[in-house]
């Protein structure tokens, strides 16, 4: 009857890594590399469960002790290299993140990783000196040794250390689903948790599938959110989010003067490095606060996260909502000034920007204004657009009075 269980559930198990396989090969979404990132962590994860369950068959049984300890060893092993393949799926050293700091912390994540694995692999090596995480008795059976609470710490460690991996790239893109993630990882932290308190059980790989299947759905939601060129949110969500907004918060209409300029003087590749880079400032100066959004062509938007509003208000004088947003917009500005005086002769934002600004009021604020200042959402999104487009009107304008120059577009 134990067996039977045991395989039941390994075979529930495969079941369900099938199926993401299966998911993975009609998959028209994800780019090849993530696809095959994914099946990568999937073909591991099977391979460790037919290995576990051959070792659960032939322990107790007249077998050579050498093939009872490599079928543990590699179990052993590919615990903390399944957590860097989760990782994988998301993490690559040439990806663009939003800042530097993000990128430190997710190189030094990956690099704790490898060195975790390593610390694994050392510690099944020095069984070789009598030093044991397992041993195998006269009677065929498997057994905890010493060093195996050293080699839990370590496979903690690579749990806590890909979970935190994972928020800082739900955090970079701007993911609103860190509830499913919550869950996926606490599936896996139930699953190892199982496993070290009831040695004789298999849950952990059910536990493991299953939480490859929210990976899945979470994958999907991130891709499905992000604009493919700039990866900041889309339009789709964009107004998705104007029907939800409830809250007191500012918007801010962006678009970069002069894009189609760029466009037909240093072709299109030069245009999109510059939308990418534009995008990266943005999120640089409102990412912290705001939902950064590219809602078409060379045009963003910016919109506070719920109580963003209220710490932000706090540092400016007499409450004024107008004067944050005119600091909001400097803070673009002089990002923008800042990369137009580096030597990155790819990029090309010589001509700035134009922003225009509003303020929603939720309802039953607790602030004191006037009936006129109090508008719908959408009324205010059209009043930040109207800004926007003044604000280039009259740098238009600036640019024709002082070189004869017009803008194109």
């Amino acid at each position: 009857m134990y067996i039977q269980n045991y395989f039941a559930t390994a075979g529930l198990s495969i079941l369900f890594l099938v199926g993401c396989l299966i998911h993975l090969s009609e998959n028209d979404v994800f780019s090849l590399e993530t696809i095959r990132k994914f099946k990568r962590l999937i073909y591991v994860l099977m391979v460790e469960i037919v290995i576990d369950f051959l070792f659960t068959i032939l322990e107790g049984h007249e077998i050579d002790h050498f093939m009872l300890y490599s079928l543990k060893n590699i179990e052993l092993f590919l615990n903390p290299v399944l957590s860097f393949l989760v990782f994988s799926v998301f993490y690559a050293r040439d990806r663009k993140w939003r800042s530097d700091k993000q990128a430190s912390l997710m190189n030094r994540t990956c690099n704790v990783m490898i060195f975790l694995i390593i610390i694994v692999g050392l510690l099944l090596l020095v069984s070789v000196f009598g030093w044991n995480v397992f041993t195998i008795d006269e009677m065929h059976k498997y057994r905890r040794d010493a060093l195996m609470p050293v080699y839990l710490v370590v496979l903690i460690a690579s749990v806590v250390s890909f979970v935190y991996g994972l928020f800082l790239i739900a955090d970079n893109t701007q993911s609103s689903l860190n509830k499913t993630l919550f869950f996926f990882a606490g599936c896996l932290i139930v699953g190892i948790g199982l496993r070290s308190v009831l040695p004789d059980t298999n849950y952990d790989f059910l536990c493991m599938a299953v939480s490859v299947v929210f990976l899945l759905v979470y994958y999907s939601h991130v891709t499905l959110r992000l604009d493919p060129l700039t990866k900041l949110l889309n339009r789709q969500v964009y107004m998705r989010l104007l029907e939800r907004v409830n809250y007191t918060t500012i918007i801010l209409m962006i678009d970069a003067n002069n894009f189609k300029h760029i466009n037909d003087t240093y072709g299109h590749e030069c245009g999109d490095r510059t939308l990418k880079k534009f995008a990266k400032l943005i999120c640089q100066a409102y990412g912290k606060h705001a939902y950064c959004f590219r809602i078409g062509g060379d045009e963003f938007c910016v919109i506070l996260k719920p109580g963003a509003f209220d710490e932000l208000i706090e540092a400016i004088p007499h409450y004024d909502a107008y004067a944050l947003i005119r600091g909001l917009r400097d803070r673009l500005d002089e990002l923008v000034a800042q990369q137009k005086n580096s030597k990155d002769d790819r990029i090309h934002l010589e001509y700035g920007v134009s922003h225009g600004g509003g303020v929603f009021y939720q309802p039953d604020t607790h602030l004191t204004i006037s009936d006129k200042e109090r508008k719908s959402f959408r009324e205010v999104v059209l009043i930040a657009d109207e800004n926007m487009y003044k604000a280039k009107e009259e740098f238009r304008r600036q640019l024709a009075e002082s070189s004869g120059t017009d803008l194109i577009d």
